[in-house]
């Protein structure tokens, strides 16, 4: 069976007019960006709960990690150059 409508109004069946369908659109980009603009604030309030949670070293602690790092690079550094240079006395190819 057929539904009838009155003029000007849509059906329940959900055939409308290209306005009614523009509108449902808007509609739905509107719900689609306060939806994201609600995950990003949801973002940044977990973002912050955890920044308060974070345990921050002392300078002390900092000093010492930093040391320790730049140590470890030069040490790295200069086991690669040394191993470069055995290879390159083993195949000949000093340059």
């Amino acid at each position: 069976m057929k539904r009838i409508t009155v003029p000007g109004k849509p059906s329940n069946n959900g055939s409308g007019t290209k306005t009614d369908l523009r509108t449902k659109s808007q509609e739905g980009r509107a719900l689609d960006r306060q939806r994201r603009f609600r995950e990003l604030q949801a973002g940044f309030r977990a973002i912050v709960s955890e920044m308060k949670r974070v345990t921050w070293p002392s300078r002390e602690e900092w000093v010492s990690a930093t040391i320790v790092v730049i140590g470890l690079v030069v040490v790295v550094a200069a086991w690669t150059k040394l191993i470069s240079f055995i290879v390159e006395l083993l195949l000949g190819q000093n340059q």
